[in-house]
């Protein structure tokens, strides 16, 4: 396997591990991946890393990303997703309804008639218009648009 560690690292979920691995496949079709003769020679093959770190639950959260032209280029990326918060490192996975039912079920200091006018609202507003996305997509555009739909619904009530 050519995995290339970090020096002074200890473990692999503190700085992960950066490697290299190409498509190219044997005669009976199989990928190569890290075996490949010419993985040696430059411009073949993608470089990748492997880590983890905790996530917005206090659990490890693993990722694979992949495709970088160069070592440095992924040692860059990897280092940049463990600096980030664990909000950072969430969000892109989570949906808005994953994250309205965790705050939810994590809100302690609700009171039991707000969390259950919360609930309400979250189960027939917001995640019918809103529950699909992912939390890295939302933006100013998209909330203005899905909240203008919402505005435009009628209730019981009128």
């Amino acid at each position: 396997m050519t995995s290339v560690g970090d020096e002074g690292s200890e473990t692999m979920s503190s700085a992960g591990v950066v490697f290299k691995r190409c498509g190219c496949r044997d005669v009976s079709r199989r990928r190569l991946e890290q075996s490949c003769p010419r993985l040696a020679e430059r411009g073949h093959g993608s470089w990748y890393f492997h880590c983890s770190a905790t996530n917005l639950l206090g659990r490890r959260e693993r990722v694979r990303r992949g495709g970088y032209p160069s070592q440095a280029a992924v040692r860059r990326a990897r280092d940049e997703w463990l600096a980030g918060t664990a909000a950072d490192r969430t969000a892109p996975g989570w949906t808005v309804e994953r994250w309205l039912r965790h705050w939810l079920d994590t809100g302690t200091k609700i009171r039991p008639t707000t969390r259950f006018h919360y609930t309400r609202d979250v189960d027939k507003v917001l995640i019918p218009h809103l529950g699909r996305y992912r939390l890295a997509d939302l933006d100013a555009q998209l909330l203005r648009r899905v909240f203008a739909r919402i505005a435009a619904t009628t209730n019981r009530k009128g």
